[in-house]
């Protein structure tokens, strides 16, 4: 290789490369000795043109020359008009390239693809028998670009459709990890509370979101504190899946336990605090920090215990689910801002609310296919008739 035009040696296959610029608007060239034979001489070059002080390159040619020798035998590179000459720019040599780098099969479209890009990926894992959606998926992810793979996603809406049953596929799988971690018997509070993190749409459709701080109160540390739509604040005092104190006999009656009582003080202690000191401290919060949290009037829950897993510590036996649901159903009746619930009766409502939206989802695309099928296969025709006649109808 070399910088400066082809050297006059017989090499079988000789370059050059970065030749020198003649003005500002060549930016250089590289080029190749196709064939030197006894009377031609056959190069191929490419040449860009642009900007040389900035390096905007804004046109490339690529020019196929065939150059008579002179007596002495050497290839004549001042010709001015060489025997044969031809050239493609920019696009266009991305195709011969290709075309030149390929075995076509048979005639049609083709596309360049970058083996590099993230649809050169998808390439080679479609032409392998084994890959299947979730490999896809993966390289996808791992190769793409996630901005652009979600904006693609929601152009259309059956794409949006789809990204949202992969969203209701994820939060079904969390709910199935809760259930399982309730059910173990030495699941703790921080268990639930690190797998459930800022979930906030178990809670209901009423949040948005969940505070950027947990000790919005001095003295105070809360679980999850819970952003509705109009910035108000819920907060969510968890406690332990399994609580053997849940609910007790009291005479010929159940009712809560001390550790339900327990719990509610606590966060009756988190509301009144908020009542005291809510106003100021919203106000600090908002000029010091910029978060603008309505602490006025917050009302709380606790999370506590599964209905499916209470035994009576008497007899050793598991009491009725319904009877535990009915006794705090009883007791919340009484309460205010304040409200009990347990893990499995939270879970299950938020399963209901994902099997209701994926139904919904699945059911609006159903109809759409159905429309586009119909619209596909019976087109309306030109000049039929209307189907609403203007003389009355007596």
């Amino acid at each position: 290789m070399t910088d400066e035009q082809p050297p006059l040696i017989d090499d079988a296959f000789t370059m050059w490369i970065n030749r020198s610029s003649p003005d500002a608007k060549h930016m250089g060239n590289s080029g190749a000795i196709i064939k030197k034979g006894r009377g031609v001489t056959k190069t191929v070059a490419v040449t860009k043109y642009g900007d040389k002080k900035i390096g905007d390159v804004r046109k490339r040619e690529l020019r196929f020359r065939t150059y008579e020798h002179r007596r002495d035998g050497q290839p004549d590179y001042d010709e001015k008009n060489p025997k044969n000459t031809w050239f493609c720019e920019n696009d266009e040599i991305e195709r011969v390239l290709a075309f030149l780098q390929s075995e076509v099969a048979r005639t049609g479209k083709y596309r360049i693809v970058d083996a590099s890009s993230p649809a050169g990926v998808v390439l080679d894992l479609l032409k392998s028998s084994d890959a299947d959606a979730h490999d896809l998926a993966a390289a996808l992810l791992l190769e793409g670009d996630l901005k652009n793979l979600v904006s693609a996603l929601s152009a259309s809406a059956r794409g949006h459709s789809i990204a949202e049953l992969a969203v209701i596929g994820a939060r079904r799988q969390l709910i199935s990890d809760l259930q399982a971690l309730i059910s173990m018997p030495n699941t703790t509070e921080t268990d639930l509370q690190r797998r459930i993190g800022d979930s906030y749409w178990l809670f209901g459709g009423r949040y948005v979101g969940t505070a950027d701080r947990r000790n919005l109160m001095p003295l105070d540390q809360h679980d999850i504190p819970l952003l509705g739509a109009d910035g108000t604040l819920h907060i969510v005092e968890l406690k332990g899946p399994r609580i053997s104190k849940l609910i007790r006999r009291h005479r010929n009656h159940w009712i809560v336990a001390e550790d339900i009582n327990e719990a509610v003080g606590q966060a009756m202690n988190y509301v009144r605090a908020f009542d005291e000191l809510g106003a100021s401290i919203s106000e600090y919060h908002r000029r010091e920090l910029g978060y603008d949290y309505d602490m006025r009037r917050v009302f709380a829950t606790v999370l506590i215990g599964d209905a499916e897993n209470v035994m009576n510590p008497r007899s050793g036996q598991r009491i009725d689910a319904q009877a535990v649901r009915a006794t705090i159903r009883s007791y919340n009746s009484h309460l205010s801002r304040v409200e009990v619930r347990t893990y499995d009766e939270l879970l299950d409502t938020a399963k209901r609310a994902l099997n209701f939206e994926n139904e919904s989802r699945l059911s609006s695309a159903a109809l759409r296919d159905d429309a586009t099928h119909d619209a596909d296969n019976h087109p309306p025709s030109r000049g039929s008739e209307e189907p609403w006649s203007d003389d009355p109808p007596f």
